[in-house]
């Protein structure tokens, strides 16, 4: 059965060519009309001429003007018995001196407009006459004058012509409205077939069948479309499969708090431990990790969903590097890292950022570093980046395989086991959602002290 949609194209596409043909046969119509009314005009002026000139040579050898056209005429009526009784086309020089079948008899007039040949009456038909002047010696001397012709060819015998050709207009008509509905019916299924398949498609992706995948197969609008809902699915499918993962992430995360935290709860229940100062501050810090990591969840979502508050205003990024260097500085001395902090002084590392949440970033950073890498050198600098600020955490390693750089600010990723030490695996997820959020960009490279290297760009003048 055919959609609605079916049959709203087709007929609206019936309907134009019905309109295209009428319009055209009604064109036709009328410019055969016009052109037919000038063919009998030219056809009869060139017969009134004939007339005349053969008028004007009776007048210069000697005739009267009306014995002149009377013998012309007497000769055309000679010329048209001749041609009945012959069955033959009459001789063009003896043109019959009236009109054809039904129409007034032309007339024949003096330069003062007197009727000499036919009737002095009203013509039976409105408009003016056609009149062709009888001249001798330049000088006009009478008129051969034609009743006003119809204003359509209906009205004279060879209308007829015009009639067939209107029948066959209509013919051709009435054969192409079929052809113009089989048309119609192509073009509607032609441009339908791929809306039905891509609304297959569009119920596939609202069954999360996210591998649904259209053919392309044009270059047109309808194919761009196809383009698209394919694009949209393959990103609907890997933000699926990045899901999956981030539940699973979670679940495995907050797993091994809670039972860390039940298997010392069971065993001061059993009696095993006894409920002392040191096993209730161990299901303290067991507590305080699962809310840490709960909160850090809270942060990470509330950030990438745009729901994260900054209070933007103009802050000294140098100070700000500074001061969280410094505050790093004792614990990198007494685990063995020389922290080297290079920040340029001047007024251009000015920018208008949430000053916690970049102190956030910043700490999360050290922290990383201080827990991941291997006592050495570690360089924190700040300088003027083109229209940004950049800020750099650098480390002597042992770094992260370049495969897995760009990974690296995923939710819940580690590069390896030696990089998972302690950690919930967001703060790198976290620093990145709250650069973005001030409108800058966070990326890791190798770093040239041999290790890992996370490079901030600021905008001085966020949008």
């Amino acid at each position: 059965m055919r959609s609605p949609l079916f049959w709203k194209l087709f007929v609206v596409q019936v309907c134009a060519a019905l309109l295209l043909v009428s319009g055209a046969l009604a064109i036709q119509r009328a410019h055969t009309a016009h052109s037919f009314s000038e063919y009998v005009e030219l056809q009869q002026r060139a017969q009134m001429r004939e007339l005349a000139e053969r008028i004007a040579e009776g007048v210069a050898s000697g005739d009267t003007l009306i014995a002149a056209a009377r013998e012309v005429f007497r000769e055309g009526r000679r010329a048209a018995r001749q041609q009945r009784d012959a069955n033959g086309p009459p001789p063009r020089a003896a043109a019959p001196p009236v009109g054809p079948q039904g129409r007034a008899p032309l007339r024949v007039v003096d330069g003062e407009g007197r009727a000499i040949i036919g009737q002095e009456r009203p013509y039976p038909s409105p408009g003016e006459p056609l009149r062709e002047p009888i001249e001798l010696d330049d000088r006009t001397i009478g008129y051969v004058v034609h009743p006003p012709l119809p204003q359509s060819p209906a009205g004279v015998d060879d209308a007829r012509f015009s009639q067939r050709q209107t029948r066959a207009a209509v013919l051709v008509a009435l054969a192409a409205v079929p052809l113009a509905a089989l048309f119609a019916g192509l073009i509607t299924v032609m441009i339908l077939r791929p809306i039905h398949t891509l609304s297959d498609g569009v119920s596939a992706l609202a069954q999360r069948r996210f591998t649904t995948r259209l053919p392309v197969n044009s270059g047109d609008e309808l194919g761009r479309l196809a383009q698209g809902f394919n694009h949209l699915a393959e990103a609907l499918e890997r933000f699926d499969a990045r899901q999956r993962q981030w539940l699973a992430d979670i679940a495995h995360e907050l797993r091994t708090p809670l039972a860390v935290l039940r298997g010392e709860l069971e065993a001061v229940i059993d009696g095993v431990r006894p409920a002392d100062n040191a096993n209730v501050r161990s299901l303290h810090q067991e507590s305080l990790r699962l809310t840490a990591l709960v909160e850090d969840l809270h942060l990470l979502s509330s950030a990438e969903s745009g729901g994260l508050a900054l209070h933007r205003e103009p802050n000294d990024i140098a100070a700000l590097v500074r001061d969280t260097g410094q505050r790093f500085a004792g614990r990198y001395a007494d685990a063995g890292y020389v922290l080297e902090i290079a920040v340029e002084d001047d007024d251009a590392l000015t920018a208008a950022i949430d000053l916690q949440r970049i102190e956030q970033v910043l700490a999360n950073l050290l922290e990383n570093a201080l827990r991941h890498a291997q006592p050495g050198p570690v360089a924190l600098r700040a300088c003027r980046r083109g229209s940004g600020i950049e800020i750099s955490v650098c480390d002597a390693g042992p770094g992260v395989p370049e495969a897995l750089l760009p990974k690296l600010f995923d939710r819940l990723f580690r590069a390896d086991v030696a990089r998972a030490r302690g950690g919930s695996g967001l703060g790198l997820a976290i620093c990145r959602s709250i650069v973005e959020a001030h409108g800058g960009s966070i990326e890791a490279s190798r770093s040239e002290l041999g290790g890992l290297c996370v490079r901030i760009i600021l905008p001085v003048n966020p949008a």
